[in-house]
């Protein structure tokens, strides 16, 4: 029974006795509450004891969903005795992928039982109390975050832009920069660049969400950052700071930033290029972005910036714009794209039509594809880069139980071949099988694959030629045409290797003749001896 099924019958079961403690008979109750007298009836028969029986076994029910996770929540609340349920629940999410859905409120109920089993109340996290106003010292700390929205061009096209936004905490003197495809590893540190620029200096410490952009990995506190950005850090010399995850208050000020950014430069404003906007972007911050009453402070952010920069760290590095490792890739007719050799699986519908293109950019650091639509740039789905060749890389989810086999035997086909170039006679003969047939591709490639494999590679690339060149394309007929060769021309299945046959026989002795197409084309049509 569900949580909302539950509530419903207790709701109904307190009006029904409500309306019964009134004298309304069974009719009036269900004329009053839309129901049933049977309904009325059954309720009415119902005791408050089994009532409370019903609420009882559902709340053991669920609370039983983290009984298998009691281990985990309590090392946690060990290590780390401040923690919230909130923040319970996203790790507990982060590190059970296939932990079952549970509401806040269960997740409450398992953490507060588990504090009072272990003897474990919460305590406050000093590091993370903050004193209204001012909240630090001058040059002490900044925020970073990251926002998009999307924009209509001049020509009412719909563009999505993303933002990088830093403010220094005290002053909450802002900066912003805007790129029209997703951040990097490598523009992440470049926006960071442009900002001490701007600033005129760093602040101490830099505070941020655990984004992959700049974490690999949290690692119990010992934080592995991105090459990119630990290799910047070092060189600049501040602290990067990272938040506890469900724990927005460490970092309200950058995203009230994000918030105003969106609402108040970016709302409305019409996409002419990414250059344009960043010239844009300057002028709002100097009239408006840090030239307005702070809300919070009651001060002008240009105000108090002027006292900040005098205690901001001395910036003197210099950061050359990255060239952003992004291209255009053809998506192929069955949705994967061809990348150093490998295919990569792509969703269903990626492919709509001939100039289908998506946009791929390789993440080094983490050595992943990050593959965006071409049109808005909206992320269409991420593979770990394969150091191999020759190899189909999958994604659950990305196809169908046909199109899976039709990848499938695509794939035994290549690597048995060991033709990837897509101009190889195998590639333009899929090409052709599945433009002649193609509601029968399915079937024809997955009974190609089976036939030709049954043959050693130089007997199948003979097949191949011949089913190429006279435009075979029905598997049945396939089939024919390999059961006559193998008789007449003596091919075999799975031949055995020269090396085990009799040493008296040499290579000349055991390989067939070669004949004309003409010849072949006399033994399928039956006019062959």
């Amino acid at each position: 029974m569900t949580k909302y099924n539950l509530i419903k019958i207790v709701t109904m079961w307190d009006k029904i006795n409500e309306l019964s403690r009134q004298s309304l008979s069974q009719m009036q109750i269900a004329l009053q509450l839309g129901i049933s007298r049977d309904t009325v009836r059954r309720y009415q028969r119902m005791s408050a004891a089994e009532v409370n029986d019903r609420l009882h076994k559902e709340f053991q029910r669920r609370r039983r969903k983290l009984d298998a996770y009691e281990e985990f929540i309590k090392n946690q609340l060990q290590s780390t005795q401040f923690l919230s349920a909130p923040q319970i629940h996203d790790r507990l999410k982060e590190h059970f992928p296939d932990l079952p859905y549970v509401c806040e409120r269960t997740v409450y109920s398992m953490v507060q039982r588990v504090r009072d089993t272990e003897d474990l109340p919460k305590i406050a996290e000093p590091v993370r109390q903050m004193a209204k106003v001012p909240d630090c010292e001058y040059g002490e700390k900044a925020q970073v975050d990251f926002g998009e929205k999307w924009l209509k061009s001049g020509k009412g096209q719909q563009v999505k832009v993303y933002f990088f936004a830093m403010a220094l905490q005290r002053s909450r003197y802002k900066f912003i920069y805007l790129q029209n495809i997703p951040f990097t590893a490598k523009t992440v540190v470049y926006a960071h660049h442009l900002a001490f620029k701007y600033f005129g200096g760093m602040p101490k410490m830099v505070i941020y969400d655990q984004d992959k952009k700049i974490l690999v990995s949290e690692n119990y506190g010992d934080y592995v950052m991105t090459d990119e950005f630990a290799r910047f850090v070092a060189a600049a010399h501040f602290e990067p700071v990272f938040c506890m995850p469900a724990d927005p208050a460490s970092k309200g000020l950058i995203e009230n930033v994000v918030k105003y950014v969106k609402g108040n430069f970016l709302a409305g404003r019409t996409y002419v290029n990414i250059s344009t906007l960043n010239e844009e972007a300057i002028g709002w911050l100097e009239r408006t972005g840090n030239a307005k009453v702070n809300s919070s402070t009651r001060l002008v952010p240009a105000e108090e910036y002027k006292e900040e920069r005098k205690h901001l760290l001395p910036y003197t590095l210099n950061w050359d714009e990255p060239e952003v490792d992004a291209k255009e890739y053809n998506v192929r007719k069955d949705n994967t794209l061809l990348y150093h050799s490998n295919y990569y699986s792509l969703p269903l519908g990626t492919y709509t039509g001939p100039g289908s293109k998506v946009l791929v950019v390789r993440n080094v650091d983490l050595n992943e594809l990050e593959i965006y639509d071409q049109k808005d740039f909206s992320l269409i789905t991420r593979h770990d880069i394969s150091p191999l060749k020759g190899k189909y890389i999958s994604k659950e989810g990305h196809a169908s139980s046909k199109s899976r086999d039709i990848l499938e035997s695509e794939r035994i086909l290549r690597e048995f071949f060991g033709e990837w170039d897509e101009n190889t006679l195998l590639s333009q003969f899929l090409d052709s099988l599945r433009t002649d047939r193609p509601r029968y591709y399915s079937k024809n490639v997955t009974a190609m694959a089976s036939i030709l494999t049954d043959y050693d590679k130089d007997s199948a690339h003979t097949l191949l030629e011949m089913y190429s060149e006279m435009k075979v394309y029905n598997a049945n007929t396939m089939k024919e045409i390999a059961r006559d060769l193998a008789d007449r021309m003596l091919a075999q299945p799975k031949v055995t290797p020269i090396a085990n046959l009799s040493s008296g026989l040499s290579s000349q002795d055991i390989m067939p003749e070669k004949r004309s197409m003409s010849e072949y084309a006399d033994i399928i049509e039956g006019r062959g001896e």
